[in-house]
């Protein structure tokens, strides 16, 4: 019986220590969009734009959560970009109203695809292209 449990605690800890750790980011440790004319500049492919109010308690309430995602989405090569809200207001024109934080505004080949606005469709689409 001893035996088993020794093993069982041992392959615990191997599992436990074989996992990747992703690093611990906040909103400010990615790469910000300043001005609007930088959409021109987008790369080719997909591109996902993260949509945010430091000041907003939804977008504040996911952090933890969408900046794990976005760890994962960016080691897969996918770029990430993010705009504070209050930083990039009047910032160049506007190609679309964004009016509510959190949003996603989701870019291929720097045109316009789709935007995903609030915390759930938010989270829930990164949860699916994570999983996917």
């Amino acid at each position: 019986m001893f035996k088993k449990i020794l093993l069982c605690l041992l392959i615990s800890i191997f599992l436990v220590s074989c996992q990747k750790t992703l690093p611990n980011k906040d909103y400010a440790d990615f790469n910000h969009m300043d001005h609007w004319d930088e959409l021109n500049t987008l790369p080719d492919g997909e591109v996902l734009l993260f949509y945010y109010s430091p000041f907003c308690t939804i977008s504040k309430s996911i952090e933890d959560e969408v900046t794990e995602y976005f760890v994962i989405l960016e080691d897969e090569g996918t770029p990430i970009l993010l705009i504070h809200e209050g930083l990039i207001f009047e910032q160049g024109e506007q190609p679309l109203e964004v009016i509510e934080t959190p949003s996603l505004l989701v870019y291929n080949n720097r045109e316009f695809v789709e935007i995903i606005s609030g915390a759930k469709p938010v989270t829930e689409y990164l949860s699916a292209k994570v999983d996917s």
